[in-house]
């Protein structure tokens, strides 16, 4: 089978995860896949100083327009000139995927934002294939959350990939086919087991919008509360994310009117070897979230054996299963309280921990994670031959 893999080819999360899964693919199957990508036009610094994750034949640039929202200050008919614009350019992107994916059987398409985005794979779908058409939703755009109907472009795939249960009814509710929307974690490398080290600190990921659905002020307000029972010997929460090298200024005031700013260490950007690494040194993972996606940080605590405390949202139940420790939503005395019992109890904490090393060589390693977009492709293709 000749597959092509559209997405994300430089050091973010998104090519690494990408990366990771098409060597496990190349290695079950013997085959190369080719990938294809362009600009993405995120802004991040791996983007904008091109460090590439994915060194790729394919790769092409074109302008980008982005259209999401009216601009302050824009008027009406300025903005509908560059919504228009926007979506030639991006027309012309999805052509040019189509153009060089000539070839291929399968074209599995990873959709996250600009060059990824929802408008990209609208009009990539909305034009005739000889290849079957496989869309892994990473995350619903702007675009597609203010025009939801369009959604229903989706049908045009010959799979639907999502990552945990909650993005596939938020896809259900767009009209897309449930039959066509198969669940299949992110997974993570899980590492060959060795000497245990020293572990210490609460480790909470922001992604990339960290005042967007991630909990902080329960987060800082439970950090209030182990300051207040442990005095000095309260932990340090280490939090990293996606947000550049300078610590997200919204967050700052509230860490210090409730004050615990001394008990928080803003690390830089990481790779993804430099997360794994926090992972295995930390001995309590917090991910207090009532929105967004948190399989990232999920899978690869599970796979470095870090006991998880979490609301049962974001899709952490799909990748812990019942090896999580779960929380209500905007609960801080709950949350403190779980992350003291880890704390206190080494017995609770070691169970756990082997608890979630089980569960990712089972469900989250990339060899099982492989194995199952392999079954999806042949789903597809049968689907697009009959």
């Amino acid at each position: 089978m000749k597959i092509t893999m559209i997405g994300c080819p430089f050091k973010t999360s998104y090519g690494y995860y990408a990366a990771l899964l098409k060597g496990a693919m190349e290695q079950q199957t013997g085959a190369p896949i080719e990938w294809l990508a362009s600009n993405c036009g995120c802004g991040d610094p791996a983007e904008v100083g091109k460090l590439f994750e994915i060194q790729c034949q394919n790769y092409f640039e074109l302008p980008h327009l982005h259209n999401y929202g009216q601009r302050p200050g824009e008027s009406a008919w300025a903005h509908s000139l560059r919504a228009r614009a926007s979506h030639t350019t991006y027309a012309m992107r999805s052509r040019r995927y189509d153009k060089l994916s000539n070839g291929a059987e399968l074209v599995h398409f990873q959709q996250i934002l600009h060059a990824y985005g929802f408008s990209v794979v609208y009009h990539w779908l909305n034009q005739p294939a000889k290849y079957a058409r496989v869309v892994t939703v990473h995350e619903l755009d702007p675009y597609q959350l203010e025009f939801p109907q369009k959604s229903a472009a989706y049908n045009r795939a010959d799979a639907i990939h999502v990552h945990c249960e909650e993005m596939r009814q938020e896809l259900i509710k767009r009209s897309v086919v449930p039959e066509k929307i198969h669940v299949i974690p992110q997974g993570a490398v899980v590492p060959e087991s060795g000497e245990e080290r020293a572990r210490q600190g609460i480790v909470f990921y922001g992604g990339h919008h960290l005042m967007s659905g991630k909990g902080i002020p329960t987060l800082f307000k439970a950090m209030a509360i182990l300051k207040q029972r442990l005095g000095p010997n309260a932990p340090t929460l280490k939090i990293h994310g996606h947000y550049s090298e300078q610590s997200p200024q919204e967050a700052q005031p509230i860490a210090r009117e409730l004050g615990v700013a001394d008990k928080v260490e803003w690390l830089p950007q990481l790779t993804m070897e430099g997360m794994a690494e926090l992972y295995r040194s930390s001995r309590v993972c917090v991910l207090p979230y009532t929105g967004g996606f948190a399989g990232l940080p999920a899978a690869t605590a599970a796979a470095n054996g870090l006991p998880v405390v979490s609301t049962r949202r974001a899709g952490i139940p799909d990748h812990l299963g019942d090896s999580g420790i779960w929380i209500d939503e905007d609960n801080p005395v709950q949350l403190a309280d779980r992350v003291m019992e880890l704390l206190d109890d080494g017995a609770l904490w070691q169970r756990t921990s082997d608890r979630l090393s089980k569960r990712a060589r089972e469900f989250l390693s990339m060899d099982v994670i492989a194995e199952k977009t392999l079954g999806l492709y042949d789903e597809a293709l049968k689907h697009r031959a009959g």
